[in-house]
């Protein structure tokens, strides 16, 4: 057992560092150069580490270089999915967490939730086959998706996809792929893939607020997602006093005409058009409602404004940004995403690398 709990101690020392020569294995793991040395006979054998070649182009040394060992991000892959109401995108990383390949396709709304489930299995493998990796390399899958998830992985409700209820996405994306499946509500990822590659980086307590087609919510606490008891955590938008199923209609209908869309409003802001004004002042009003309570509830550090809408910048964080003041009791700092349409992909991505970590660590406590 101590031999297994010291193989866990020097893997996951080199997993968080680029290369470390076995002097400095051993001062981090606080164990003796023998063990360490037994460690690495064994990682090495299981492909997990392997010895760093010296620096041609570096300083000569007196005598031999010290050996230096690295943990082989290239050692298998994960495969972060956002199955969303009208894309699919698929992320593929190393086991650090460096992005190998991008790739989405378009859905409709109308999509049944079996062809829906298929597009992602097509699409996931597309993706890896575009960076050269194979399904037997992936250890582990995230999916974001919209509506609530339950603990299971299982999507409990789902207001824009009526069928989508019951989906079992654990079940329905583990036998394609081989490995296991972590699942998780859209706008939750969204927040935990700002903080760990995005606007959020510096935040623990953080606020998510996709403004988009729909509106919805997600938080971490202590950098961790806060999903609630039953996945429902968030879900503000459930209220009517909130405003957030009404206020996307404002930018469809904005000519007045009952067509139209965000881009083309906000070109019409840019020019100081008083109706296009008038309109991104009214949605800054209906989503101030919803955001100042979950400000008021979270007390976050930092909330992050996501989707189609937060493409328009400052032409609608200033009006939030000022209404948010008027209501909460001590000022918040609100910022546009970083992370764009990939924040869902890269939170999912984060999750599984969480479970790729676990299974890493029992590897070696297997040794």
């Amino acid at each position: 057992m101590l031999r297994r709990l010291n193989a866990a101690a020097v893997l996951r020392v080199l997993y968080e560092a680029q290369s470390l020569t076995l002097t400095e294995l051993v001062q981090s793991t606080a164990v003796t150069r023998a063990t360490v040395e037994n460690a690495l006979a064994g990682l090495t054998e299981q492909s997990w580490v392997e010895e760093v070649a010296p620096d041609a182009d570096g300083p000569r040394q007196v005598g031999r270089p010290a050996k230096r060992y690295r943990f082989r991000a290239e050692a298998g892959c994960v495969l972060g999915l956002d199955i969303g109401v009208h894309t699919v995108r698929a992320v593929v990383t190393d086991l650090k967490g460096e992005v190998l390949g991008v790739r989405h396709t378009a859905v409709t709304p109308g999509l049944p939730g079996a062809e829906r489930i298929a597009a992602a299995r097509v699409l996931g493998r597309r993706a890896l086959r575009g960076c050269d990796r194979t399904t037997a390399e992936v250890r582990a899958v995230g999916i974001g998706t919209t509506g609530i998830v339950d603990a299971s992985g299982k999507v409990t409700l789902s207001a824009l996809l009526p069928d989508w209820a019951g989906t079992d996405l654990c079940a329905a994306l583990a036998e394609p792929f081989d490995a296991p499946v972590v699942v998780g509500n859209d706008s939750k990822l969204a927040a935990l893939g700002e903080h760990w590659k995005g606007a959020a980086a510096a935040a623990r307590d953080v606020l998510y607020i996709h403004a988009g087609r729909g509106i919805s919510a997600g938080m971490l606490i202590d950098a961790k997602v806060h999903a609630g008891r039953r996945g429902a955590a968030g879900e503000i938008g459930n209220l009517p006093a909130s405003r957030w199923h009404t206020a996307p209609a404002r930018l469809l209908g904005w000519t007045g005409e009952g067509q139209g869309d965000a881009e083309a409003l906000f070109a019409a802001v840019r020019e100081r058009d008083p109706r296009a004004l008038r309109i991104l002042e009214q949605y800054a009003d209906d989503l101030v409602q919803g955001v100042a309570a979950m400000v008021l509830a979270l007390d976050p550090e930092l909330v992050v404004v996501g989707g189609g809408v937060a493409r328009a910048g400052d032409l609608l964080l200033d009006p939030l940004r000022s209404r948010l003041d008027g209501l909460v009791l001590f000022p918040v700092e609100v910022v546009a995403s970083t992370l764009g349409d990939r924040s869902v992909a890269l939170g999912a991505v984060r999750l599984a690398l969480d479970e790729v970590e676990k299974q890493l660590f029992e590897v070696a406590s297997r040794g």
